[in-house]
C-alpha cells in the first residue's frame, strides 16, 4: 500500500512522463521492444522508488538514472537537455514532500505545464484492470486482441522510412544516405 508521499509523487511522475516528447516517441516507435508501454510504466514505477528512497538523491543522480534507463530499456539517448530537466522538476518535487511542503507541491504541481494526452495514465488504469482481473483466459485472450490492434493501429499511423533499400553492412549498421539538395 503506497503512503501519502508515494501516492503524491506517483501523480507527479505520471504527469511529467506524459508530457515527456522524448519518452512517447520511444514507446510510439517501440524502441523498448514490443512491451514498451509496460516498460514505460515500469520505468515510471523504478523512478518513484528511485527518487523517493535512494540515499542523498540529487538532481544528477536522478538524470544519471533516467539516461541509463532511457538509454538500456529504450535504446534512446537523449541529445536535448530534456532529461536534465525532468531531473530538475523531478529534484523540486521530491524535496517539497520530504520537507512536508504537501500546499506548496500542490500549487507547483497545478504550474506544470500539459503538453500531450494522458496516454501513459490510460495504460496504468488498464494494466491495473487486468491485474485485478486475474488470470482468466477470455480476458488474457481480450487483452492479446487488444495489444495487437493498438501495436497494429501504431503501425499504420506512423510513416516509416523503408530501410530494405539500403544494403545492411556485415556489423549490422545500416548506412543511410540523405537526399541530395537542389
Amino acid at each position: 500500500m503506497m503512503d501519502a508521499t508515494e501516492e503524491a509523487f506517483t501523480k507527479i511522475i505520471q504527469h511529467v512522463f506524459n508530457n515527456w516528447t522524448a519518452l512517447r516517441l520511444a514507446v510510439e516507435h517501440c524502441m523498448g521492444g514490443p512491451d514498451s508501454k509496460q516498460t514505460a510504466l515500469d520505468f515510471m514505477n523504478y523512478m518513484v522508488q528511485f527518487c523517493l528512497y535512494e540515499r542523498s538523491v540529487d538532481v544528477d543522480k536522478i538524470q544519471e538514472a533516467l539516461e541509463d534507463i532511457l538509454d538500456e530499456e529504450f535504446q534512446t539517448i537523449c541529445e536535448d537537455g530534456s532529461t536534465k530537466e525532468v531531473a530538475i522538476v523531478l529534484y523540486k518535487f521530491v524535496k517539497l514532500l520530504q520537507d512536508g511542503n504537501t500546499q506548496e507541491c500542490e500549487l507547483e504541481y497545478q504550474k506544470l505545464p500539459t503538453i500531450n494526452a494522458e496516454w501513459l495514465k490510460a495504460n496504468i488504469e488498464q494494466a491495473k484492470k487486468t491485474m485485478l482481473e486475474g488470470s482468466s483466459s477470455s480476458s488474457e485472450d481480450e487483452d492479446e486482441n487488444t495489444s495487437t490492434s493498438q501495436h497494429t493501429t501504431n503501425q499504420r499511423s506512423t510513416v516509416l522510412p523503408t530501410v530494405t533499400e539500403t544494403p545492411m553492412e556485415d556489423d549490422g549498421w545500416t548506412e543511410v544516405k540523405s537526399k541530395k539538395k537542389r
